[in-house]
């Protein structure tokens, strides 16, 4: 990598850290300069401030809270340092955009480094420019039309503030040529996933929980907000708004126990809201008027962890979903218990499909599901020979069939503190240029490239005898199942970063980084869980790679070494009860 140390006495002149590094930014116009960086782990964090610059943008920085708005001519950038996410907001007023990163901004005396192979197309659509990052030569090139990029992973979108306009999420980018044949092949095929039928809710604390509901109506016709309902939940707290007219553009965020909530050129009835009694992690609601707009501030109670905000189907509701830190119910003996439950001692592997089941066939003939299992069987041996304290259990351990809600049963049973389902990826036509691996959460799928995967993994409950553990999946439906995965999120999200980094520096097939959709199998599992699709067996190059034994390995290989290195700092997460 082609990268400088900068000398002594200019890292005292520049007050920066020792160690740090720069990074060449060439320009179109030929202009050479170089920013500022920092290597972490493998992953080179740059310099936001100078790489503003270099686009030609102006910055407003504020260093006490490390947040940082690169204002381009056409879109403003916000970051904020501690946070993986970056929102894009048109000057036009179009609808704001939030990316999550796989990796969290960090700060550094004056200035905000970024982690850029994850977001250089964030910054090259605010800029309109086409940025490309090298990761081999550490070289970030403007270029003219034919954008490369090399190994490098995809930023996930996690909201839009119009659902029906939300577009996929940035993914590796490639040249012209190679572009047009990705287009040809970006659809998954796709299976109708029956509409009337249920998603087994069998979790024990679902069933145990005594869910309470506060709600108040509007009946004066000149507000737009209609109806407040907060409600109770196992793992949390759901907020659910809605409205008599589309909600446009929204933002959130919480601040020192309390969760702002503004609705653009939306009216809503103080008093009557601010009637609702406490319920939940929501102790109190104030309401402001700001011009047309609103501002609901939700007062939180101690014990809430993260939250989330999701647009219904319809786009005239609004669900708010509070977290509960993982043990933040217990107290005394039945704390410890529950401590010494969630330390990291059960992996639950998960080979996708089986049996009757082949999964995708990829070229010359290979079945997905044989691949899967080879993959599990070595990751479940390397675990038990160097981790003795780890239990791993099979959802299957042979070639049968086994329905998606058993998958999650057993997980549950078996008491399980990690869920990693297996699979490989495809495309209808074979052979192809799409490849990468890819790490799927469990939330309803906000990309149509998302939600095609899911219910290609999803169509698996054709093979099965009773449907009826399961429907078709919609965003408020889906949203009320997966607060039972509230407390787990954050600890998955970690996972998914720690195996997503692994994964791209152990193997040569690349990362389209951690994404979110609405997948059957791990919807049962009450635990951390990931789903990683390991490659494309549509691939010529891919599909060779994942059938051999070496290649096998390497990715079993990999995926040990993330639980491992995620297993350290779980363990000390939940000792310290968060």
């Amino acid at each position: 990598m082609r990268i400088r140390l900068l000398l002594f006495s200019a890292l005292i002149a520049a007050g920066c850290i020792l160690g740090q590094e720069s990074i060449t930014f060439s320009s179109r116009s030929g202009q050479v300069k170089d920013l500022k960086s920092i290597n972490i782990k493998g992953v080179e964090f740059i310099s936001v401030r100078q790489l503003a610059s270099a686009l030609k943008a102006n910055v407003y920085f504020n260093s006490s809270n490390g947040k940082i708005e690169v204002k381009f001519s056409d879109a403003i950038l916000k970051l904020t340092a501690g946070s993986k996410f970056l929102v894009l907001t048109p000057r036009s007023g179009g609808n704001q955009e939030i990316f999550q990163l796989p990796l969290s901004v960090r700060k550094d005396d004056n200035d905000v480094y970024v982690p850029f192979e994850f977001c250089s197309k964030i910054f090259s659509s605010a800029g309109k420019k086409n940025l490309a990052f090298n990761t081999n030569t550490g070289e970030i090139t403007e270029e003219g039309t034919g954008t490369t990029l090399t190994k490098t992973g995809a930023p996930l979108i996690v909201k839009n503030g119009n659902p029906s306009e939300e577009k996929t999420e940035p993914s590796v980018l490639k040249d012209d040529k190679k572009n047009e044949e990705a287009k040809k092949n970006e659809d998954i095929k796709k299976k109708e996933v029956p509409k009337k039928e249920k998603i087994e809710k069998d979790t024990s604390e679902n069933k145990k929980a005594t869910e309470k509901k506060e709600e108040v109506e509007t009946a004066d016709p000149k507000f737009d907000i209609r109806s407040v309902v907060i409600e109770t939940k196992s793992n949390g707290t759901l907020i659910q708004i809605k409205s008599k007219k589309k909600i446009g553009r929204f933002s959130n965020t919480i601040k020192d126990g309390t969760l702002y909530l503004n609705l653009l050129a939306l009216s809503a009835d103080k008093k009557t809201i601010e009637s609702l009694k406490p319920e939940g992690l929501v102790k109190k609601i104030s309401v402001r008027k700001v011009g047309p707009n609103t501002q609901m501030e939700f007062h939180l109670a101690e014990g809430y962890s993260t939250s989330e905000v999701f647009t219904d189907d319809n786009g005239t509701g609004l669900l708010i979903t509070i977290h509960n830190k993982l043990l933040s119910k217990f107290s005394g003996s039945s704390y410890d218990k529950q401590k010494e439950r969630w330390t990291l001692n059960t992996v639950v592997i998960d080979a996708g499909h089986g049996g009757k089941d082949p999964g995708t066939i990829g070229v010359e003939g290979i079945k997905e599901k044989d691949v899967n299992l080879a993959i599990a069987l070595r990751l479940g041996k390397m675990i038990q020979e160097n981790m003795q304290d780890v239990k791993v259990v099979y959802t299957r351990s042979k070639d049968n069939f086994v329905e998606l809600y058993k998958r999650g049963k057993i997980a549950n049973e078996k008491n399980g503190n990690l869920f990693i389902s297996i699979h490989c990826n495809s495309t209808p036509t074979k052979p192809s240029n799409a490849g990468g691996f890819e790490i799927y959460l469990l939330r309803p799928g906000r990309t149509k490239e998302a939600i095609s995967i899911a219910e290609r993994e999803n169509s698996v409950i054709q093979y099965e005898d009773n449907r009826s553990h399961y429907e078709k999946l919609t965003a408020e439906n889906f949203i009320l199942v997966t607060m039972a995965h509230s407390s787990y999120m954050r600890y998955s999200e970690q996972f998914s970063d720690i195996l997503n980094r692994q994964l791209n520096n152990d193997l040569t097939i690349h990362s389209n980084g951690v994404r979110q959709a609405g997948f059957y199998v791990l919807v049962g599992a009450s635990m951390p869980s990931v789903l990683v699709e390991t490659g494309f067996l549509s691939n010529r190059k891919e599909a060779e790679f994942l059938s051999s034994k070496q290649g096998q390995g390497e990715v079993a290989g990999s995926i040990f070494r993330a639980i491992k290195s995620f297993k350290s700092e779980y363990d000390k997460g939940i000792q310290a009860g968060l």
